[in-house]
């Protein structure tokens, strides 16, 4: 009698432990979102539902010992999350180009057209689909000539494991991998004799944001490293470059973040000088 009741408490404890757990696991689940089914804001790793962002660009001069302004970039996003325009303005604040997307009926991208107002001219970028709705053929055009052609090869869910950018006299070809999360984790970059003579390795951490970018030459060789950097509720700290072909670094550090988590101001150093900042204002439906 008394080996039954010990028995029947170490399976009370252990269904209690059980249940706890289960518990724990399901509030603190994490959703990963594969690449192929973002949308434009979750692409670019922003939070909220948001109507505009502001940039305004500022580089820092040695010689005055200030931050100048150079140029302000707006961007607009519908309330699905897409981008629908983009417009640059001089320090002077005259409009120097201006990008709108057009969409077709089922929300897909129909065609981007900008228009470039100190050179007079557009450029148009047109977007071509499967019968399955996928990308699979991008056309570039500069004013009424077209520039190249970006062919694309999809798996079952859109996600582009090939694109191949076809010019007049060559073509080159990247492939991506995806890792168990639709999450781009190799991009092979060939030549126009289909030799891989650059590839890059991507890895997450368990929220699916990127943490390590690093690009190799040949076989082994790692040529560009890049390191980002989050706190303990996965707001963006700092993101440091490093080419070593020319031995160069570049640091980028995330100074002020909205409620959202959105940074708002980023500052730029390469090694013990100060290259510019980036002061962004968020505007939410």
């Amino acid at each position: 009698m008394q080996k039954n009741k010990y028995l029947f408490l170490i399976l009370f404890s252990l269904i209690i432990a059980s249940t706890s757990h289960s518990c724990k696991r399901k509030t603190a689940e994490i959703v990963i979102i594969p690449d192929a089914l973002k949308n434009h804001l979750q692409h670019a790793r922003l939070f909220g539902n948001i109507h505009s962002i502001e940039t305004d660009t500022y580089y820092y001069s040695d010689k005055d010992s200030l931050y100048i302004f150079l140029n302000k970039a707006m961007l607009f996003y519908s309330s699905d999350g897409y981008l629908t325009r983009a417009i640059i303005l001089d320090r002077n604040n005259d409009t120097v180009s201006k990008q709108i997307v057009h969409y077709l009926p089922n929300a897909k991208e129909n065609y981007w057209i900008e228009y470039n107002y100190i050179e007079h001219g557009f450029t148009k970028d047109t977007f071509l689909y499967d019968r399955y709705g996928f990308i699979k053929e991008r056309q570039i055009f500069a004013n009424d000539s077209l520039l190249y052609k970006i062919q694309f090869k999809t798996d079952g869910i859109g996600g582009i494991i090939e694109k191949k950018r076809i010019l007049p006299n060559y073509h080159l070809t990247n492939v991506m991998y995806y890792n168990e999360h639709g999450l781009v984790a190799r991009i092979e970059e060939y030549d126009p004799h289909n030799k891989m003579y650059k590839f890059f390795t991507i890895e997450y951490d368990n929220y699916g944001d990127e943490v390590n970018r690093r690009a190799f030459r040949g076989a082994s060789q790692i040529i560009e490293y890049t390191y980002t950097q989050y706190d303990d509720k996965g707001v963006l700290q700092k993101v440091i470059f490093e080419d070593r072909l020319h031995n160069m670094r570049e640091d980028r550090m995330y100074l002020q973040h909205d409620a959202k988590g959105n940074w708002l101001e980023e500052v730029v150093l390469q090694g013990n000088d100060t290259l510019r900042k980036r002061i962004r204002n968020i505007e939410y439906y």
